[in-house]
């Protein structure tokens, strides 16, 4: 009998909240939906110049009945061939959109955002630009990249309007986060879309690789220093003539190095401005290798006239 009563008050509780659902339903909403929109049949050798947005923002109202049917429906887009539109003004207006949304009866357009997009052709052109790489990465103690990050392919081709690629000079990814690497590491990275312009590229996206290996440290000692554009008639002694330093780099680059991979100099212009007596070398190491350290750090100098 007790269980008898309890299967009653889940069917009563049901059955109101069915209820209240159906009721609920029935009243009247107001939502926010982003629609997309696409321009088909656009004529051959020809591209929109003009800016068109991947989706409009409407404000609609009607039965909670006939607004979820519109959320839950298969696909929303909304295609709009470019000859239906009218012809003596090129544009997608609220006037278009609400006819549109007529066609599901009980829904109504409240507003439109933005409240219209105007349609300009150009010829089609093509441009062939470099990819910009947009990313951090960093990486565990210890470890830290060797050598330049590596792109395929290094660049895209973009077609669209030939006024909007007169501007377009390189192409960006979407932004790439990369932390703790104690490896090797290669990912694909999309291409960014573009915003608000219809333009297409050649490759959707990037794949890239950054080498990463244990780190470590090493003296080259014995570094001669150069002087750069001394006067003929001068001449420039340092104290003391060659230095030591302390690179650090991956540990297999850094097998593969010996001192005469640097560049250490000094140009005769900084020692004639100098007034301290001491200069520092400018110095060049080889690509994915930084010099840490330098002993000792700062050089004497002796400027005299030549013999």
């Amino acid at each position: 009998m007790k269980g008898k009563r309890i299967h009653i008050i889940v069917a009563s509780a049901i059955f109101g909240v069915l209820v209240w659902i159906s009721v609920s339903m029935s009243e009247q909403y107001q939502i926010a939906v982003s629609v997309p929109i696409s321009i088909d049949n656009v004529p051959e050798g020809k591209s929109i110049r003009t800016p068109v947005p991947q989706a409009l923002q409407l404000k609609l109202r009607g039965d909670g009945w006939r607004l979820a049917s519109l959320l839950l429906g298969s696909d929303m887009k909304m295609h709009f061939p470019l000859q239906s539109l009218r012809s003596n003004k090129k544009a997608i207006t609220f006037t278009d959109i609400a006819e549109r949304i007529a066609d599901r009866p009980g829904i109504q357009l409240l507003d439109m955002v933005p409240d219209s997009v105007y349609l300009d052709l150009d010829r089609t052109s093509h441009k062939k630009v470099p990819v910009v790489l947009d990313y951090t990465a960093s990486f565990r103690e210890g470890y830290g990249q060797v050598g330049p990050t590596t792109v395929n392919p290094e660049s895209v081709t973009v077609t669209g309007a030939e006024t909007l690629l007169r501007n377009i000079d390189s192409w960006s990814t979407m932004r790439g986060v990369f932390g703790d690497l104690k490896a090797p590491m290669e990912t694909d990275l999309r291409l960014a879309p573009s915003p608000i312009y219809l333009i297409s590229l050649s490759s959707s996206s990037v794949h890239f690789r950054i080498n990463v290996e244990p780190f470590a440290e090493k003296v080259f000692s014995g570094l001669p220093v150069e002087i750069r554009s001394v006067a003929p008639n001068r001449e420039v002694i340092l104290i003391p003539p060659k230095i030591e330093i302390v690179a650090r780099g991956g540990i297999k680059q850094l097998s593969n190095i010996s001192p005469s991979d640097f560049r250490l100099s000094v140009d005769y212009t900084l020692i004639l401005a100098d007034t301290t007596g001491s200069i520092d070398p400018d110095i060049t190491s080889p690509p994915g290798i930084q010099v840490v350290s330098q002993r000792p750090e700062h050089l004497q100098y002796v400027v005299r006239r030549r013999l």
